[in-house]
């Protein structure tokens, strides 16, 4: 499993998310701590920070920017398996 640590921070205000990932695709596991609702979005809803691994930073730019906050993306240490990785068996690599 990975983990990653994302935090949003502005004046007097701070949130973070912590996702778990057993595949690169999507978390499968999300926790918030903080003050999640001072993090509105111009349409009055919270910040997801949902995404897969490949486009995560980009979705947690664009969504900090929409609530005027700045972000940090930390790696936690483990790993996360490509979705559509090959699986073989001893018979699939003769020698």
């Amino acid at each position: 499993m990975k983990t990653i640590r994302i935090t949003l921070t502005k004046p007097d205000a701070q949130v973070t998310c912590t996702h778990l990932y057993r595949y690169q695709d999507w978390p499968i596991e999300t926790t918030w701590s903080g003050n999640r609702q001072a993090f509105q979005l111009p349409s009055g809803r919270v910040p997801s920070l949902m995404n897969g691994l490949d486009n995560l930073e980009e979705t947690v730019a664009f969504q900090a920017n929409l609530c005027g906050a700045k972000y940090t993306i930390e790696d936690l240490g483990g790993v996360a398996i490509f979705a559509i990785q090959p699986i073989c068996g001893p018979e699939d690599n003769p020698q």
